[in-house]
């Protein structure tokens, strides 16, 4: 998924982790917006710096903006970062899904004994 910010598109984990910063970066410079971010997430204001250098930490700063449309209007007017953009960020930090093999999976199930009806 590609989606551009800033005319530079999102290709990959670095240019999500880059989106993820300056929306962070957004959130902390505003007292009113770093408060309710620190009272719904439950992050202390000392850890933020060191927080911040986690994929996982910028991942969650996402999708708490993905969640709350004016917050997304606000970063898109004065970022110019769509929210299509943030969206793709999302995917590019998500972990991927962990997969069993087909073949595990099937030997790991038990099967219940068939019976015949017709006997």
């Amino acid at each position: 998924m590609t989606e551009t910010f800033k005319g530079r598109t999102i290709a990959g984990r670095g240019d999500a982790e880059s989106v993820a910063t300056q929306v962070l970066n957004f959130i902390v410079a505003d007292v009113d917006r770093i408060i309710q971010f620190l009272n719904v997430t439950g992050v202390q204001p000392e850890t933020i710096r060191k927080s911040a250098r986690s994929s996982h930490f910028l991942l969650g700063v996402l999708e708490y903006v993905a969640k709350d449309d004016e917050l997304l209007k606000a970063i898109d007017q004065e970022l110019k970062i769509r929210p299509a953009a943030i969206l793709a960020a999302i995917v590019h930090l998500s972990p991927e899904p962990e997969e069993e093999p087909l073949a595990e999976k099937v030997a790991t199930t038990p099967q219940p004994p068939r019976r015949n009806l017709f006997h």
